[in-house]
C-alpha cells in the first residue's frame, strides 16, 4: 500500500506538532508524529528491543529501525480502522528526518505536498520550545545550548530533505502568525492542490 501523504517540515519550534494535531482532528486526515511513535514503542517487539538498545545509551536510532517502528505503527492504525488510506491523507511530522529515510520511504509514500513551516523570528522559536518543555515535561529543551544543537542538526541533516522532494511539491508557510492563520494557509493550499489538474 502506498499512502497519499502531506509532510509538515520545519525546524524544532516551527509548529509542526501543533498543525499536525489540528489537521488530525479533521475527517480525511490522519496525523502521525514520529515522536509519538517512539514514545509509544512496545519494547517487547523486535523493533522495540532494537530501538531500546540504542536509545537507552543515548545513541541515534538507525534509519531502518526508525522506519520499521513507523511502519509497524501505521499498519496497526490501519488494522484498527483509525487510518483509512483509501480516503485519508497521511499527515507526517518528524519523519523523514534525513535524505536516507526519505529514500527508504519513497516506496511507501506518495508525497502530494510538503509544507515548509518557517519562523523567521528566532526568539519565538526559543520561546515556543521552552514553553513546550515546561508543559510537556521535556526539560532538556529549556537549555539554550540544547535548543541550538537541535537547530544545527535540523539545518545539517533534515533541511536537505526539502531538496530531495523538490520545489514543485513545497509550500512555504510563515509560522510567525497565529496557529489558526497557519492552518488556514495550509488548508487553502490543499484546496488549491485538489482543484488543480494533475
Amino acid at each position: 500500500m502506498v499512502y497519499k501523504s502531506l509532510l509538515l517540515f520545519g525546524a524544532p519550534g516551527s509548529g509542526k506538532g501543533t498543525q499536525g494535531k489540528i489537521l488530525g482532528t479533521i475527517p480525511g486526515f490522519y496525523h502521525c508524529a514520529c515522536g509519538d511513535v517512539f514514545r509509544a514503542v512496545d519494547i517487547r517487539s523486535e523493533y522495540g528491543r532494537a530501538f531500546l538498545q540504542y536509545s537507552s545509551k543515548g545513541q541515534l536510532v538507525p534509519d531502518d529501525i526508525s522506519i520499521g517502528l513507523w511502519s509497524t505503527q501505521i499498519d496497526a492504525m490501519e488494522r484498527a480502522g483509525r487510518f483509512k488510506p483509501d480516503i485519508d491523507f497521511l499527515v507526517l511530522d518528524g519523519i523523514p528526518r534525513n535524505i536516507n529515510q526519505a529514500k527508504i520511504l519513497s516506496s511507501k509514500l506518495d508525497v502530494r505536498r510538503v509544507f515548509h513551516l518557517e519562523c523567521p523570528d528566532k526568539a519565538k522559536v526559543y520561546d515556543r520550545l521552552q514553553r513546550r518543555a515546561l508543559k510537556e515535561n521535556r526539560l532538556d529543551d529549556i537549555n539554550v545550548e540544547v535548543i541550538e544543537k537541535r537547530l544545527r542538526v535540523y539545518e545539517e541533516e533534515t533541511k536537505p530533505v526539502l531538496d530531495f522532494y523538490g520545489e514543485k511539491l513545497i509550500t512555504k508557510v510563515n509560522t510567525d502568525q497565529w496557529p489558526y492563520q497557519v492552518l488556514r494557509d495550509i488548508l487553502n493550499d490543499i484546496e488549491h492542490y485538489r482543484k488543480s489538474p494533475e
